[in-house]
């Protein structure tokens, strides 16, 4: 894909994002999307094959976009502790982000339609452990104290507890208002994880 394709690609996938938050997934057509963008529907189909693809573009796209934000953040860290700190802060940052997005998404959508995009939801949360598991291997693989030794298992349950651990904080904080700040939350964890990761 050329540069231009891809611009063109991005600026379909965020026009399409604004038409969900508006009307639900299920309601936006291909002309609607043409429209909003100022180009045929023709033209949209050099892109994708039809609604249902610019949907699962439009989904890949956000879990390219947090795991670039944690990605992004977890490499400028210094150390190993402020590393695992700063993946937490930011996977809680931009959780709550697309949460209020998709919440919005959510309400627009009666009980067939959000079925009909279960499967999608699900094979997004999936990719999205995926990848930040593999930001927290690489981090915590780099960062490891050179006594200390993990093999591959022990990497794996670390970032399983990680991931795991901070997607709960982040939803007993801000889904169910639990009075915990999230910042100390993501302290704590990181401090417990740098010092077990001590020789």
């Amino acid at each position: 894909m050329s540069n231009q394709d891809d611009i063109i690609h991005q600026e379909i996938l965020q026009a399409a994002l604004r038409l969900y938050r508006k009307a639900g997934p299920s309601k936006v057509t291909m002309d609607n999307v043409a429209r909003a963008t100022g180009r045929s529907r023709s033209s949209l189909y050099y892109y994708f094959k039809n609604r249902d693809d610019i949907f699962q573009a439009v989904l890949n796209r956000i879990a390219e976009d947090v795991a670039g934000k944690i990605r992004i953040a977890v490499v400028t860290a210094p150390s190993l502790n402020e590393k695992i700190y700063a993946f937490c802060s930011i996977k809680i940052k931009t959780s709550e982000e697309w949460k209020r997005v998709f919440s919005a998404i959510d309400q627009l959508m009666n009980a067939d339609e959000k079925s009909r995009h279960a499967k999608a939801m699900d094979a997004l949360h999936k990719k999205l452990i995926y990848m930040e598991r593999g930001i927290l291997l690489e981090a915590i693989s780099e960062g490891l104290p050179p006594a200390r030794i993990l093999n591959n298992a022990e990497l794996d349950m670390l970032a399983f507890i990680i991931t795991t651990g901070i997607r709960g904080v982040r939803r007993e904080i801000y889904d169910h208002n639990d009075p915990h700040d999230a910042k100390a939350a993501a302290t704590l964890l990181s401090d417990m994880v740098t010092k077990w990761l001590q020789p």
